[in-house]
């Protein structure tokens, strides 16, 4: 609370609601999960948070063949054609959303396989396949 650690005990109510103790008093939050997005709302404030992919030290990173797009946006540039090749961290794609641009790298070395129908200026949806390798 206020930037400071707080310690408490948390009990579901029921699917989506919690009370939370912190022995200072008590409260409810609602969760609700939206792709991968978990909204979590508390005495009329909202916050979401995104479940992002992480590798623990000392595991393979094992990066995926399809380029899915993290936001509905417009699709502001598609840097690549079939067939190109590219190289891991290569910039494939750019999207726009609420006037923050967020870019696609290639997560490894690869052929362009498959692209979006989408041109750039029209809108992909969350999740929506942008850009897929093959093995080079």
């Amino acid at each position: 609370v206020d930037g400071e650690p707080v310690e408490g005990f948390l009990a579901e109510l029921e699917p989506g609601l919690l009370e939370v103790d912190t022995g200072a008093g008590t409260v409810q939050v609602h969760l609700v999960q939206d792709g991968r997005r978990i909204w979590v709302h508390c005495r009329g404030q909202a916050w979401a948070f995104e479940r992002v992919a992480t590798v623990r030290q000392g595991e393979p990173e094992v990066a995926s063949d399809q380029l899915l797009s993290p936001i509905t946006g417009k699709l502001v540039e598609l840097r690549v054609s079939m067939g190109d090749s590219v190289v891991k961290g290569d910039t494939l794609a750019v999207l726009e959303a609420m006037k923050m641009e967020h870019r696609l790298h290639a997560p490894r070395d690869g052929i362009i396989a498959q692209i979006t129908s989408t041109e750039p200026g029209g809108q992909v949806r969350e999740r929506e396949l942008v850009v897929e390798l093959e093995a080079a």
